[in-house]
């Protein structure tokens, strides 16, 4: 039977009822422009092949050799076997199985190949092979899958290549891509199940990997990107004890996750390059781990969480690195290690108790700040662990925790070593323990007419000692029983001190 390719191609894009060229960054990349219609266009009175199995225990071998092949196996039954084999240019092949325990094995060779795969059942396995060349020459692998226990293998070679996996539901299911070349993308939609196993690798420049949706537990996401401009973007996860690792090699690298909602999550994100970028609009959860190490110029660092009991580090290495932690929560522990030049590191509103709070800044024009309940004087926080690191020149340190006396029992400690450095503090509540240790020239502590250094509280015990030259302490550290020790070894030093 002779196959209408410009038909069948109509209906993949009535079938599907998504036009894949939106997930192709078409302004800056003019490769994938279609619903795998551009598969199918190529003129010419090569083969077509249809082929239809209904009842069980069938296998079905289909080979075609040429330009412009079109391939349409549809089966239902069980135990079904389907091996395609296509060569040469424009091909495409329509899979759409319905069934238990079916093997599918597709192999493209040449460039402008299309495979659309459809399945719908249990222990399913895909196995899906194209070949081409160039940066315009595009194969496309395309699939929905709805069943349990799939294996999903995709390899594309040299290229431009497009690989989409849709609608993967149910349980132990792994996916597994391998894309080597330029501009290729990889795009989960949806992924719903337990103990799933995601694992993508990417060799080239100008790679992006996207999921969009995936939800259960214990699953496992593995991500390695060579090259320049790779981007991940990792939407609405929901789910437990899952592993997701991100590594990414080159220049402009992004990672953006914008929702994981879940406990027990490990998240661990490792850039090297320039222009590195991590980034996240909401992490909710309890026992979650998040790293995030860059190594380059130009990284930044945003976490934002809300949860007890999370852990989160963020490690740079070079030359204006920013990291800021948004948190609402207790009991939480925040690492920001900073090694370069002009580093900023700013943890706002981590509202609770218990948290431990650890900065840490080498380098020249760093800045660091720490901010809580203020200006919303709603949130609390108590008994938090405060400790900032700052060595190198031109240093600012600043710590505001309350807004109306309610921040009570925090630690916080501060040790400068360098030139320029400024410490501005207001704290508030009572309970408070502050040591300031700084060690080098014009540093400062500020308060009074420059505001604010105010501390606040009963049994406040405030500590500072600067070694170097013209360093001054204003202030005032106000209540009852409170006890101030001030230690300045050098020239030029003044101490001002006031209790209320």
């Amino acid at each position: 039977m002779k196959l209408n390719k410009s038909l069948l191609s109509c209906a993949v894009a009535i079938a599907m009822g998504t036009s894949f060229s939106s997930f192709a960054d078409t302004a800056t990349k003019s490769g994938s422009v279609s619903d795998l219609s551009t598969k199918v266009s190529v003129q010419s009175t090569s083969n077509s092949m249809v082929l239809a199995q209904t009842q069980v225990g069938n296998t079905a071998l289909l080979l075609q050799d040429g330009d412009g092949n079109a391939m349409q196996v549809t089966t239902i039954g069980n135990d079904n076997t389907t091996e395609v084999s296509q060569f040469q240019t424009g091909n495409f092949v329509e899979v759409t199985t319905v069934g238990d325990n079916n093997v599918q094995i597709y192999s493209q060779d040449g460039l402008y190949n299309g495979a659309l795969t459809t399945v719908t059942g249990n222990n399913n396995q895909l196995y899906v092979s194209q070949e081409g060349e160039g940066l315009f020459f595009n194969n496309e692998a395309i699939n929905s899958i709805v069943g349990d226990d799939n294996t999903v293998d995709i390899e594309q070679g040299t290229g431009g290549h497009w690989f989409y996996n849709m609608d993967m539901q149910g349980s132990g299911n792994e996916l597994s891509a391998l894309q080597t070349g330029e501009w290729h993308e990889a795009v989960i939609t949806s992924a719903t199940g337990d103990d799933n196993a995601v694992m993508v690798e990417q060799d080239g420049f100008y790679n992006t990997f996207r999921v969009t949706s995936l939800q259960g537990n214990d699953n496992e996401l593995d991500i390695e990107q060579v090259g320049d401009q790779n981007a991940v973007t990792l939407t609405d996860l929901y789910g437990d004890n899952n592993e997701f690792g991100v590594e990414q090699e080159g220049a402009d690298n992004t990672v953006n996750f914008t929702a994981i909602v879940g406990s027990d999550n490990e998240v661990g994100i490792d850039q090297e390059g320039l222009a590195n970028n991590v980034d996240s609009a909401l992490f909710e959860g309890e026992n979650n781990e998040v790293m995030a190490m860059q190594n380059g110029d130009f990284n930044t660092t945003t976490a934002e969480l809300i949860g007890n009991d999370n852990e989160l580090t963020a490690i740079q290495n070079g030359s204006e690195n920013e990291a800021y932690m948004g948190v609402l929560g207790s009991d939480n522990e925040f690492t920001i290690s900073q090694f370069g030049d002009v580093n900023s590191a700013h943890l706002v509103n981590f509202n609770g108790l218990g948290n431990d709070v650890n900065l840490t800044q080498l380098g020249e024009e760093n800045i660091a700040v720490v901010e809580s309940s203020y200006p919303d004087v709603s949130l609390t926080s108590n008994d938090n662990d405060i400790e900032i690191t700052q060595d190198g020149l031109q240093n600012e340190t600043m710590v505001t925790l309350a807004g109306i006396l309610d921040s009570n029992f925090n630690q916080i400690d501060i040790a400068q070593n360098g030139d320029f450095n400024l410490i501005d503090m207001m704290v508030e509540g009572s309970g408070h323990s502050i040591d300031i240790s700084q060690e080098g020239e014009n540093n400062w502590v500020v308060g009074t007419e420059q505001s604010p250094f105010l501390v606040g509280g009963e049994n406040v015990t405030f500590n500072v000692t600067q070694l170097g030259n013209d360093n001054i302490v204003e202030g005032g550290v106000i209540g009852v029983n409170s006890t101030v020790t001030v230690t300045q070894i050098g020239d030029g030093n003044t101490a001002t001190i006031t209790q209320m």
